[in-house]
């Protein structure tokens, strides 16, 4: 599928604040509450890349708490195909073929607050576009409908499966492992198609109808959203997402040289 790209981003110079940290910070800080993301173009990759993960784990802490992603906390984590994992439910930092737009740790007790990304190695076969949507778009939109009212209060006031992909499970001798919790908060949403989908699938009872046809228009919104923002994620470019008010995905790409960091964060406690 052809992805039209966008025009208009939320795009900040890093070396307009490259002897700035702490206006860097506040206007990081600032884009996530009132924008739900931000890309800070042109940061420095250094040739050492325990150095660059050391660097992005500074400025990173300097937003947000870092949270482990593992049963070993590991804090930064690779974005790259890995061909070789066997996982039955795998995470899409895994795989090259589309990431449609989630939320991050939505299969979590307690999704992470923020979350940031840093573009090591682009993909150079055209595939790999970024996608941004945001929570009020969604709304808009789920609204609109003419039982939006109805459909929204079971997205809401009930709870939904999500499985637990392999690589994240807390009991490896489990064959699957769920979280619950409801897709929309207020000024927050918790969404991905298919770890959704595939706790249906395994269990059909864990969701009553009137759950799956409020998921189906809900999913129908997000996917075909014409306020979608798609762009190119260059080499260098570090961005921060809002993980509570802000969906992100994917297209999927063929160059398995792809590479990210990801850093994942809770707000920091005043």
């Amino acid at each position: 599928m052809e992805v039209k790209l966008s025009k208009l981003i939320n795009i900040i110079p890093f070396k307009d604040y490259s002897n700035k940290r702490n206006k860097l910070v506040d206007k990081i800080l600032l884009d996530l509450k009132l924008v739900g993301y931000v890309v800070v173009r042109g940061y420095e990759i250094l040739k050492d890349l325990e150095e660059t993960k050391s660097q992005f784990l500074e400025l990173s802490k300097l937003i947000g708490d870092p949270v482990g992603h593992d049963l070993d906390n590991k804090i930064i984590w690779d974005i790259k195909s890995n061909s070789t994992s066997k996982s039955f439910i795998k995470t899409y930092s895994e795989h090259s073929h589309e990431a449609e737009l989630h939320t991050d740790s939505q299969y979590s007790n307690y999704p992470e607050d923020f979350f940031s990304l840093l573009t090591l190695k682009k993909a150079n076969c055209g595939g790999g576009i970024s996608y941004i949507l945001k929570l009020e778009d969604i709304l808009t939109d789920l609204r609109a409908l003419d039982n939006g009212k109805e459909l929204e209060k079971i997205l809401r006031e009930t709870n939904f499966p999500f499985i637990v992909p392999n690589v994240f499970k807390k009991n490896k001798s489990e064959n699957h492992e769920f979280n619950f919790g409801p897709i929309l908060r207020d000024n927050e949403i918790r969404f991905r198609v298919d770890t959704f989908e595939k706790a249906i699938n395994c269990d059909s009872s864990l969701c009553t109808m009137q759950q799956i046809d409020a998921y189906k228009a809900l999913k129908n919104v997000v996917l075909n959203n014409t306020k979608t923002i798609t762009f190119y994620l260059e080499e260098g470019d570090l961005i921060f997402i809002n993980n509570k008010t802000t969906l992100h995905g994917r297209s999927m790409f063929t160059d398995e040289n792809r590479h990210l960091l990801r850093i994942r964060m809770n707000k920091l406690t005043e």
